[in-house]
């Protein structure tokens, strides 16, 4: 009676390339002729040892004391490492068989009586080696074929170009498959380009059809649906040709065997790839389909892919081609509008100064709304010239050292003749000369001007405007924070409005009711320049209350 293996390995009996197979015959007459046999197959007869990466048997011949030994899960019993399924085993007997399903259930396979007589447990042997060359040969070519299609793949992967990519497939597919024409076909489809790409391996005289371009969509969109490939053995047999597409141009062209799949994205095909041989029927395996349909799968991929990107970059290309044009066109009308501004106020200037005469308190007045207009137009060409440069990424910033009091400083005395025109009390809170800031004066300046501004312009008279400063401490190693508000008692700002405040030409709602003058662009200009400084411009504002605009900028 044998025993249980307990090793974690085989032992090899014999040295040699032979295929291992598993002996476990407990009568040594018996083992003897079952190692002749097994060697006669070229087949190494190896038992239990303690090799521990040895390669598993590819057959094990027991007798019935090792069935009986081994119970009912024999395989797990003669090869404990193994993942359970384990090889072919051969049951020698001496008649006295073991109920069929039972030898099913014990993993036994097929049986030979003993004693052994002729060739018969050789020849069986043999049929299993050859077996498993078999698999083992179509195990590494199918290793090869998946190495080379992931090659194919990656140079799909490394370009946005459709026509490289369509290049990289139709190559590579036939030299990977052994095919000797390749063709790719797309169908008119806003998702991908028009394309008609082919290969040919040197040497061959025949060529791929020209498909009808309604039985290719037709093939196509049959194939996608049923995520299916059309694949013809030989265009010699009609029997063969599963669709009207293979029969009979590509006999009539000279080919011998073909295979279309399908290419697409999404819940529709928007193309083919033809592949074809010239000289000899061919069955297409499982694997050889299965990875023609992966390739073609990451050939759709990318070029739904580098459709959208080149597409996106030609939007931008264009986009910024017209940003230029607007650039330089706001830049002209700056100073074609500009020169006839600046004689305008010149002359009206002169003339209320009495350059030119005396003028009546009437016309002067009616002189001095037009000053005002001309300013007003003046104030809107820089806006619309900051915009466009703000637009063409041409931010003009002259860094240095501020001190912040002196800047908003500057701010309120310009304002308070406006403020105290129209009774609205306008302070600044005394600002601690230590804060410091680097900037752009000039920028700087027009951020805090525009924003005191707006708050004199939607107060109404009697009301008051803020200005306050203060240093607001910044955690996890990050630079203080330089905090000024600028808050009113004036009209407020609707809710809904709050969140476009910022666009350009955009005006609150309440604002434009009350036919407060102003354009749109103050706050927009303002925003762009808070970023460029590495500060956050936020608005706070309720109707009939108020409102507070919260600057912080980097602490120099």
């Amino acid at each position: 009676m044998p025993t249980a293996p307990t090793h974690e390995g085989l032992s090899t009996d014999s040295p040699g390339d032979d295929l291992p197979a598993l002996v476990a015959v407990s009568d040594t007459t018996l083992r003897s002729a079952v190692e002749e046999a097994l060697s006669f197959a070229r087949l190494r007869p190896v038992s239990s040892g303690s090799v521990p990466d040895a390669p598993l048997p590819v057959l094990a011949v027991v007798d019935t004391a090792t069935v009986e030994a081994a119970g009912p899960d024999l395989r797990s019993w003669l090869l404990p490492g193994a993942d359970g399924s384990g090889p072919p085993v051969i049951l020698i007997t001496t008649g006295e068989l073991l109920d069929v399903e039972d030898m099913v259930r014990r993993g036994i396979t097929d049986f030979v009586l003993s004693p052994l007589a002729g060739n018969e447990l050789s020849y069986r042997a043999a049929l299993i080696r050859a077996e498993s060359l078999a698999v083992r040969r179509r195990r590494e070519v199918n290793n090869l074929l998946r190495g080379k299609a992931r090659v194919i793949s990656a140079a799909v992967r490394a370009t946005n170009d459709p026509h490289v990519m369509a290049d990289a497939v139709v190559s590579g597919l036939g030299g990977v498959f052994g095919a000797d024409h390749v063709a790719l076909t797309t169908f008119p489809d806003e998702r991908v380009p028009e394309l008609l790409t082919s290969w040919s391996r040197p040497g061959t005289r025949a060529a791929i059809p020209a498909p009808d371009p309604g039985q290719a969509i037709e093939v196509a969109e049959m194939l996608w649906e049923n995520g299916r490939v059309l694949a013809a053995r030989d265009h010699w047999d009609p029997e063969c040709d599963t669709h009207p597409i293979l029969h009979p141009a590509p006999r009539e062209a000279g080919l011998r065997t073909s295979v279309i799949v399908p290419l697409g994205h999404g819940d529709r095909p928007f193309g083919i790839i033809w592949l074809a041989g010239e000289n000899t029927e061919r069955i297409w395996t499982p694997t050889e389909l299965s990875l023609i349909q992966h390739v073609s799968g990451n050939l759709a991929h990318g070029l739904v892919q580098g459709h959208l990107i080149t597409a996106q970059r030609t939007v931008l290309a264009r986009q910024r081609e017209l940003d230029r044009e607007k650039t330089d066109f706001v830049a002209t009308i700056n100073h074609e509008l500009r020169t006839p501004l600046t004689s305008i106020t010149g002359y009206l200037d002169l003339i209320l100064d009495g350059s030119g005469g005396g003028i009546s308190p009437e016309i002067a007045q009616m002189l001095e709304i037009v000053g005002r207009n001309a300013s007003r137009l003046n104030h809107l060409i820089g806006d619309l010239l900051t915009i466009s440069r703000s637009d063409a990424e041409e931010p003009r910033m002259d860094v240095e050292e501020l001190i912040l009091s002196e800047l908003l400083d500057q701010v309120i005395a310009s304002l308070t003749p406006a403020a105290a025109s129209r009774n609205i009390g306008l302070t600044l809170q005394e600002t601690d000369s230590a804060f410091r800031l680097d900037g752009d004066r000039e920028q700087l300046e027009r951020v805090f001007s525009n924003l005191v501004s707006n708050a004199v312009k939607f107060t109404p008279p009697g009301g008051s405007v803020n200005v306050e400063a203060c240093r607001v401490p910044v955690t996890d190693g990050k630079a203080p924070m330089l905090r000024i508000c600028v808050r009113d008692t004036g009209i407020g700002i609707p809710a809904e409005d709050l969140p476009r405040l910022f666009g350009r030409f955009f005006r609150a709602s309440n604002a434009t009711a009350a036919a407060i003058p102003g354009t749109g662009l103050g706050l927009a200009i303002v925003q762009d320049i808070v970023h460029q400084h590495g500060g956050t411009l936020t608005i706070d504002s309720a109707v009939g209350e108020g409102t507070c605009v919260e600057v912080l900028l980097p602490s120099g």
